[in-house]
C-alpha cells in the first residue's frame, strides 16, 4: 500500500512540475525544460517528504 501512495505522489508531483515548466517556458523561452522540470519536481518531493515527517 505504501508503494502505491509513493507512486501516486511521484506521479502527481511530476504532473505539477510539467505544468509549472510549461508556464515558465512562456516567460523564459530558452529555459532548459528537462532541468527545470526536474528541479521543480525535486523541490515538491522534498517538501512532501518534510511535511510527512
Amino acid at each position: 500500500m505504501r508503494a502505491t501512495n509513493q507512486q501516486a505522489l511521484i506521479s502527481t508531483v511530476f504532473e505539477a512540475a510539467e505544468r509549472a515548466t510549461d508556464r515558465l517556458t512562456h516567460l523564459v523561452p530558452d529555459l532548459d525544460r528537462d532541468r527545470a522540470e526536474y528541479a521543480v519536481a525535486s523541490v515538491l518531493l522534498d517538501e512532501a517528504w518534510v511535511s510527512q515527517r
